[in-house]
């Protein structure tokens, strides 16, 4: 794909626009790595819309100078996740394809696979999740990443990584993208949970590989707090009152031990005191759905904090550790 071809909104042999969408913030030479992958893309059209969240570090000048055609939307101060908001409603696309900047398409198939996969599929696929991998550039193997799920076609899943996710934008349309009130970390659960209360469907690619370059300071004390608070007004907001009983408590649990290992015990403090504080004006409009896959969904997130779940996250923790 050619960089004039990266902007181009015109259908080539009925082929359906894809809308590429990421949000930066002082991450410039990721992005960059990030935008060379979407360029080697086979599919086309393509479209590529990147939201900066006001970014210090040259981000918006290396946009113009090295990627002229993509569209910059640049912000005047950090909304986190929302950015793919803007993104997404912004877009021309009939299919949206989401990715952080700090992630990289491995393959030139990636988009062509994607869109093969949403026309096979029943119209009320909204979301197609790709395998996304956590990748040290000039550390780990691509071949044995890969190998790590060798499943073929599109399988029922539980959710999906902000690193290299699909949506069929008319749907999405309807049922909402991020939530304001939701910086970071977690983001992506508020999301899956608006797709499974519409009832439209969630499907995995497990082909489809994507690479998640993930910095080492990604998970700081900040992280803690976004990531812990989030899930407590997750659950309050999605979750009946039998599931807060049964699940909030187990995750306050996991969260202790996971504050305590991260060193970030005054954090998780603040994020407890603001989980179950008032709820931002943006959830206080509680969400139920007899929809069985919300009710599934919604368990399945409170389930993965269960006692033996935090149990063994310890233990691999500590394994993991000891081997450093």
């Amino acid at each position: 794909m050619t960089p004039q071809q990266m902007d181009n909104h015109e259908p080539k042999d009925q082929a359906p626009l894809v809308t590429v969408v990421i949000v930066n913030y002082n991450r410039r030479d990721d992005l960059r790595d990030a935008l060379e992958s979407v360029r080697k893309q086979d599919h086309e059209p393509v479209e590529v819309i990147v939201v900066d969240n006001a970014s210090s570090d040259g981000s918006e000048q290396m946009l113009k100078a090295e990627f002229p055609q993509v569209r910059c939307i640049r912000l005047e101060k950090n909304i986190g996740m929302d950015g793919y908001t803007l993104a997404c409603q912004a877009a021309q696309g009939q299919i949206l394809f989401q990715m952080d900047n700090d992630s990289l398409m491995p393959d030139a198939s990636v988009l062509s696979k994607v869109v093969a996969a949403f026309q096979q599929a029943t119209a009320d696929v909204a979301v197609m999740a790709t395998h996304v991998a956590e990748h040290r550039k000039g550390v780990d193997d691509v071949g044995q990443q890969r190998l790590k799920d060798q499943r073929q076609g599109m399988l029922p899943t539980g959710g999906f990584h902000s690193g290299g996710v699909a949506f069929r934008k008319a749907l999405m349309d309807t049922v909402g993208y991020y939530n304001e009130d939701v910086f970071l970390y977690g983001a992506e659960l508020f999301v899956q949970a608006k797709v499974w209360a519409a009832g439209y469907k969630l499907l995995y690619l497990p082909e489809v590989l994507m690479l998640h370059c993930g910095s080492g300071t990604a998970r700081s004390p900040m992280g803690v707090y976004y990531e812990t608070r989030n899930r407590y007004w997750f659950m309050r907001h999605y979750g009946s009152a039998w599931q807060q009983a049964r699940h909030l408590p187990f995750m306050v649990l996991h969260d202790f031990v996971y504050a305590i290992h991260k060193k970030s015990l005054s954090r998780w403090r603040q994020a407890l005191l603001e989980g179950f504080g008032p709820l931002p004006a943006s959830l206080q409009h509680k969400v139920r759905s007899p929809h069985p896959m919300f009710v599934q969904g919604v368990d399945r997130v409170g389930r993965s904090f269960s006692i033996g779940r935090t149990v063994a996250r310890t233990w691999q923790r500590f394994l993991t550790a000891k081997s450093v």
